[in-house]
């Protein structure tokens, strides 16, 4: 490791632009990963607030702003089971809603919701629950965006002919679907956006004590409607974030772009090496010739890859790490740096060095020591 650092360091100013290169394809890679990670918390937000082991979802469900709903009644079919502990009715909508006085408008995400009870995990909305029982009352997301408007408590608007009223707040941030969100009671929510009050969008189904998933999983498929979903939490919550990363344009969008950075980190790196290794072909000439071993004279042109991977990976994850703070900040997706993204990135610079060094010190091999005669 010596002399790669070495052969490295007698060229700086070569040197420091590789990892300048290197250092941008990093940043933009961590960049891309963390928002790739963190939209695959945040696609489930709303279901992690719940607290459910299966979803009964319409045959039409793909995502949860599919709009398609269930008949109430087959929350009865799943409790008639006997499989069932309680049952919960989840509905959601986006309604354009009128911020008043200013008369600013926006698409909001609106959320009804059944009695707590236990289902709720979220303690602000459970606290929130007992303010929604004044007449023309919502809970506000306090991480709608700026063009939703006021969302703290006392704020009015206007949603269809309603005029509501903010009485507490929750987080949520679900920017995906919406520019805010608000909660209500399902029995506002069918004035609120027109539907049936005997509609769902979805049903959520918490077992009794000791029932196996996979018994009360098929009890529910017999005895609901034919077409009827009935999915896991797991299975839900994996459904929606395949749909938001791998189905929609963000997701492959994202993936193409961590490609396209690690062909260009790996790019330079190749072109560093290979101007490295065909300068100094007559020293690995005289290595080969005093009888220095492949694996020796290989391992320099490695060593020198990892260099300039590592050392283009630290400005790249102090710069991400300010860049992702403010991006958390903004946008409230969590994308700060953790073990696991820290992890990610070393493991991913090893083999992006490991790759790009064994596409050049094959060249090595021509260094022939006749040729010093």
């Amino acid at each position: 490791m010596s002399v790669a650092t070495a052969n490295l360091l007698d060229q700086r100013p070569r040197l420091l632009a590789a990892i300048s290169g290197v250092a941008v394809a990093l940043f933009l890679l961590l960049l891309q990963l963390s928002i790739l990670q963190a939209a695959s918390l945040k696609v489930t937000a709303l279901y992690d607030d719940f607290d459910f082991d299966i979803a009964i979802l319409p045959q039409e469900y793909q995502f949860l702003m599919s709009f398609a709903t269930l008949d109430r009644l087959v929350l009865d079919a799943a409790q008639a089971t006997g499989d069932a502990a309680n049952t919960y009715g989840l509905n959601v909508d986006v309604v354009h809603w009128t911020q008043l006085p200013s008369g600013q408008m926006a698409y909001n995400l609106l959320i009804g919701i059944d009695p707590p009870a236990d289902f709720v995990r979220d303690p602000e909305i459970r606290a929130g629950w007992n303010a929604l029982g004044e007449p023309h009352s919502l809970l506000a997301d306090r991480f709608s965006q700026a063009a939703a408007g006021a969302v703290t408590p006392g704020s009015e608007m206007q949603i269809r002919d309603d005029r509501m009223t903010v009485r507490g707040q929750f987080r949520l941030g679900l920017f995906f679907y919406a520019e805010g969100a608000a909660i209500v009671r399902n029995l506002d929510f069918p004035r609120l956006t027109g539907r049936e009050p005997s509609s769902i969008s979805i049903g959520l189904v918490r077992l009794k004590r000791g029932v196996p998933l996979e018994k009360a999983q098929a009890d529910l498929k017999r005895a609901l409607p034919a077409g009827t979903l009935v999915l896991t939490k797991a299975q839900l919550e994996e459904q929606e974030r395949a749909y938001f990363l791998s189905t929609k344009p963000i997701g492959i969008m994202i993936d193409i772009s961590m490609l396209i950075a690690c062909v260009v980190g790996g790019a330079i790196i190749v072109q560093v090496l290979a101007t490295d290794i065909t300068n100094r072909i007559g020293e690995y000439a005289v290595l080969k010739a005093m009888g220095a071993s492949p694996s020796l004279v290989y391992g320099i042109g490695m060593g020198q890859a990892a260099l300039i991977g590592l050392a283009g990976l630290a400005p790249a994850l102090l710069v991400g790490w300010l860049a992702l703070a403010f991006l958390q900040e903004r946008t409230h997706l969590q994308t700060m740096l953790g073990p696991g993204t820290l992890l990610t990135m070393f493991a991913t610079t090893l083999v992006l060095a490991a790759g790009s060094g064994a596409l050049v010190v094959r060249r090595v091999q021509k260094a022939d020591p006749a040729s010093l005669f």
